[in-house]
């Protein structure tokens, strides 16, 4: 502890500031007046089982006790703390209320309007929707707050989409957008929550995989009400998203980035350049001549001549990746 001068300085100064005199100071701690004029002329210090009250009175902490002097860099956490309290309290509160407030008017008015609760009820899923996005359900939990913002906004979404479907007696939309929405959830969430786990390195070939089985079953209920061919579909689809995958597997590879950057460059133009000779075999040969390659009539071939010079580039690029990894590889192996 430092010297008694210094220290009954600072209980004094520390006293003023609160607008105590030493007789009220006295009577909170129950000690006598003259023991708090000796405190602060340094005749003595305090009983050590009075610093927590003491402390707690004059609102310091003990490390600003012992050392007599203010702490300004703890202060200035403590206020910043209760500020960011105050400032999340209000964040919580403001949408709350008001939701509240909106929700009552909305039954109020369908009642007197319609004398029944008809559309009150898209109401109710509209805001508990905005709930779940602003303030969120996250100041409920104390861990996995990503994991419960991301169910709780998808599943909020999805009532309110069930919610308008049975206003309008149409349920025929409602399991395609819940999939639909599904597919962006898990594209922009599931590599997020999986960053941090022991399939981190996979997160990418999971959250693809995962849409490309959406995508199929999106496929299969909308064949359900809408008549297309579906077989031709879901390959094309798979067309799409095999690639992709592939490309996200050499990410999770130990190698280079250059040497994933020529690998996937490749992949994606070869893919390219089959994607319309594939749709042509899926989907019927109207077309099969304008992708036929012959640089001396761009007239009639001109698709099939830029996809090629596309191809050709693609692999120029994807080589040159190639090569740049390569001599840079063996030349950190050195």
């Amino acid at each position: 502890m430092t010297d008694k001068k210094t220290f009954g300085s600072f209980i004094k100064i520390r006293r003023t500031e609160k607008n105590y005199s030493q007789k009220d100071l006295a009577e909170i701690l129950c000690v006598s007046e003259s023991a708090i004029s000796k405190w602060e002329r340094g005749v003595s210090y305090p009983d050590i089982t009075l610093i927590t009250d003491i402390c707690r009175v004059l609102d310091i902490s003990e490390h600003e006790l012992i050392t007599a002097s203010t702490d300004t860099d703890t202060r200035k956490m403590k206020y910043e703390a209760r500020k960011f309290r105050a400032i999340r309290d209000a964040w919580f509160w403001t949408p709350t209320i008001s939701y509240g407030v909106a929700l009552v008017t909305c039954f109020i008015c369908n009642l007197a309007v319609n004398h029944t609760l008809s559309w009150f009820f898209v109401v109710l899923a509209a805001l508990i929707c905005a709930y779940t996005f602003v303030p969120t359900v996250t100041c409920f939990f104390e861990s996995k707050k990503l994991l419960a913002f991301t169910v709780s906004t998808y599943l909020s979404v999805c009532l309110l989409l069930f919610t308008c479907a049975v206003y309008t007696n149409d349920l025929s939309w409602f399991l395609t957008a819940c999939i639909g929405i599904l597919m962006g959830y898990v594209l922009l969430f599931v590599p997020i929550l999986l960053s941090k786990t022991n399939y981190s390195r996979y997160k990418f070939i999971i959250s693809v995989t995962v849409t490309l089985v959406l995508t199929v079953l999106m496929m299969i209920h909308i064949r359900i009400w809408q008549s297309f061919m579906l077989g031709n579909a879901i390959l094309m689809a798979v067309y799409g998203f095999v690639p992709v995958i592939i490309c996200t597997a050499v990410c999770a590879f130990r190698l280079h980035a250059l040497l994933k950057a020529g690998i996937c460059t490749a992949i994606s133009g070869i893919t390219l350049y089959c994607a319309n000779h594939v749709a042509t075999v899926l989907f019927g040969p109207s077309s099969v001549s304008s992708y036929q390659v012959d640089f001396h009539n761009w007239e009639q071939c001109l698709n099939g001549n830029v996809q090629l010079i596309v191809l050709l580039l693609f692999l120029f690029v994807s080589a040159v990746f190639f090569v740049i990894g390569f001599f840079r590889v063996r030349r950190n192996n050195k």
